[in-house]
């Protein structure tokens, strides 16, 4: 089966296998590629809008979140890896980049190294129903507690 090298500064690289050309019944539309809900001016209603292009923005750490001790067990190449295979299946392309982070545990601060997903495309309410369920499954697939997904307008495509 044909690979695609993943080589991104700091996690190991290897081969990653294609997501499968064919697309199950299902999900013969990609996400992203519906018409987005825009809101109609004043009167709160929602209306089509086929030239609102919107930009999904993710973060996935690289690091499992911190032990008692404040060791931080990096995540195994695996889960990204599958993470990637359901993005080519899910979407009709992405961009991926390192992103260094910060948050707050109760006092402590703590730096976080993340790999930061940008998705263009127009999302339909049955799609943010997918990624709202998808973004569940992140959670427990890297064991934290809540995963950055963000969905903002990105403008007319040109």
């Amino acid at each position: 089966m044909p690979t695609l090298a993943l080589e991104l500064e700091g996690l190991p690289t290897g081969p990653i296998r294609r997501a499968p050309r064919r697309l199950p019944p299902e999900r013969q539309a990609r996400i992203g590629s519906g018409v987005a809900l825009a809101a109609n001016g004043g009167s709160r209603r929602w209306r089509d809008n086929p030239h609102h292009w919107q930009t999904l923005i993710f973060l996935l750490p690289r690091l499992y979140n911190p032990l008692p001790n404040g060791f931080r067990e990096p995540i195994p190449i695996f889960l990204m890896e599958r993470t990637l295979e359901e993005m080519q299946v899910m979407f009709s392309g992405y961009t991926l980049s390192p992103a260094h982070g910060w948050y707050l545990d109760g006092r402590k601060g703590v730096p976080d190294d993340l790999v930061r997903f940008e998705v263009d495309g127009i999302f339909t309410g049955g799609d943010l129903r997918v990624l709202h369920e998808w973004k569940k499954k992140l959670c427990r697939r890297f064991r934290q507690k809540y995963i950055y997904m963000r969905l903002v307008s990105s403008g007319v495509a040109v």
